[in-house]
């Protein structure tokens, strides 16, 4: 028996087609993680990824590519095909801080495409359990006793909230501070628990919320605008009459600028929904966070307003990069 042309053309397609359809299936999706293995954002991707996978059914892999202030991560965002099958997940100060500090190999409010938060937090004022002060007005007393230069605390990097959180904290007390710069969290806290350095400013991921609960770390205050349902003794630093340090920070999710809307719609719909799993809940809970879900246009805002926040801290500080 003989087929006309027009059948074998169709069955060539209806083959083709099938074996695209599966390919695509089995292509990982790449989840560039602006924090080395191991760090409080990383500690906050994997559980994210593992259930990503199963609601996509595609496998999604992380690439973690830490250091100079997120540059390298959204270089190899750029790097790849803007086709949503890599995305970046990274702090809210490569994005919104350090580009106004030093330039960067792209421009982040325009290369980067915000798709929406992966948690919306912000961090405690860390002392070693070894330090005097018990809550935030004796660490404020504590400080304004201690000679110049002697007041160390530590960052999860150079230019990130935690570092500017401790140059904003001396201001407002009017004592000298120095930072001392690590790779991640992890790192910090192996000198700020024996009391190597006397603060820090980190969020709870990781093994800050077990070492807060265990009594190994102190937190006096909290920096968001509102206190953690998981330490809800831990008052904003808001209430304690420091205003002026308050800032919320994000975890966020971007991809390629030149990404089709189609897939950004797509991407966006599928991360809400693995967000909003009871299984992801539920872990983010017992460090006191809440998942992210914020839709692409209220990221979008966000992001925007909080470059315009940041500058304006940045000059109020008058802070000259080192």
């Amino acid at each position: 028996m003989t087929y006309p042309i027009t059948n074998w053309i169709k069955m060539f397609g209806a083959l083709f087609f099938a074996i695209s359809a599966t390919a695509f299936a089995q292509t990982p999706v790449r989840i560039i993680v602006a924090d080395q293995a191991g760090g409080g954002t990383d500690f906050l991707v994997r559980p994210v990824a593992n259930r990503l996978a199963l609601q996509i059914g595609r496998p999604v892999v992380i690439d973690n590519k830490p250091g100079a202030q997120g540059r390298i991560a959204g270089a190899a965002l750029l790097a790849a095909p803007a086709d949503g099958n890599t995305l970046m997940i990274t702090v809210q100060a490569s994005v919104v801080i350090n580009p106004h500090l030093s330039p960067f190999p792209y421009a982040p409010l325009t290369d980067l495409v915000p798709i929406t938060d992966l948690v919306n937090a912000s961090l405690f004022l860390l002392t070693p359990a070894n330090l005097g002060p018990n809550n935030f007005q004796e660490f404020v007393d504590w400080s304004k006793l201690q000679s110049k230069g002697s007041i160390n605390y530590g960052t999860f990097s150079a230019g990130t909230i935690s570092h500017f959180g401790g140059l904003l904290l001396g201001k407002e007390l009017g004592v000298d501070v120095t930072a001392v710069h690590y790779k991640s969290t992890p790192d910090a806290l192996k000198d700020l628990l024996p009391g190597t350095l006397s603060f820090m400013w980190s969020g709870p991921a990781g093994a800050v919320a077990p070492l807060i609960k265990s009594g190994r770390l102190k937190a006096h205050a909290y920096m968001g605008t509102k206190r953690l349902a998981a330490f809800p003794d831990i008052p904003t630093v808001r209430e304690l009459g420091f205003a002026n340090l308050e800032a919320d920070g994000w975890i966020g999710i971007f991809a390629a600028k030149g990404t089709p809307s189609d897939v950004l719609v797509k991407l966006h719909n599928d991360i809400i929904v693995t967000l909003a799993h009871p299984e992801i809940r539920t872990q983010y809970a017992q460090i006191g966070l809440e998942p992210g879900g914020m839709s692409n246009n209220d990221f979008a805002n966000t992001v925007k307003a909080d470059s315009i926040r940041w500058a304006a801290y940045l000059k109020k500080i008058n802070y000259k990069p080192e």
